[in-house]
């Protein structure tokens, strides 16, 4: 009869042995930075408003084509001026230290 921590134990060392198993059953993508392109290989994507397309070539060099749609003039509006607000500072009138008051009741006898 095994306890539950036994179980506990032996599920846990056997996650761990499978992680890198799955982790090695990852298909590749087929889309790399260079790397598995073979001849012929196309791939088009979008960086902006430019289409950028890429054909590989039997050697592993590429030729790139972009095309970039013109949106036209950007026009920015000058920076709005920084406000400032003044900040109170108060005035207290000008006071004395008294120093030290002792005040209390003598009785002699």
């Amino acid at each position: 009869m095994t306890t539950p921590s036994t179980r506990l134990l032996v599920g846990f060392a056997g996650t761990l042995l499978l992680a890198p198993v799955l982790a090695l059953a990852d298909p590749p993508h087929g889309r790399g930075h260079g790397k598995g392109h073979g001849p012929g290989h196309k791939e088009s994507y979008w960086d902006g408003p430019c289409k950028i397309e890429r054909k590989w070539k039997k050697n592993g060099d590429f030729d790139e084509k972009r095309k970039c749609k013109d949106h036209g003039p950007v026009g920015y509006g000058p920076a709005p001026a920084p406000a400032y607000v003044p900040v109170p500072v108060p005035v207290y009138p000008a006071q004395r230290d008294p120093g030290v008051v002792i005040q209390g009741t003598v009785r002699l006898p």
